[in-house]
């Protein structure tokens, strides 16, 4: 993941994001589907073959409905469902 503009810190450009990644979906009547998620972006680098993060500058997005979030992130979490859907057919589960 890359984020927005790169962060500086301690005079090092961190130019990528780890992610970890945690969402439940549940359903709160038959045609309506909600989540809770919670995303955590780690700011990454590279050193050489080093890898190097910044742990203590995570960032974290954290709802536990899609009520209370962002419009850009109920557009995430859809396109997310959507692309487990497609790993659902495909695998047969």
């Amino acid at each position: 993941m890359k984020p927005t503009n790169p962060i500086v810190i301690d005079g090092k450009t961190y130019d990528l994001y780890t992610m970890t990644l945690a969402t439940a979906s549940r359903y709160n009547s038959p045609d309506q589907q909600d989540a809770s998620v919670v995303l955590t972006l780690t700011p990454t680098r590279f050193e050489g073959d080093q890898v190097e993060q910044s742990q203590e500058n995570n960032r974290t997005v954290l709802f536990g409905s899609l009520a209370s979030a962002s419009q850009p992130a109920v557009v995430a979490v859809d396109e997310v469902s959507a692309a487990i859907q497609k790993f659902i057919y495909a695998e047969g589960l």
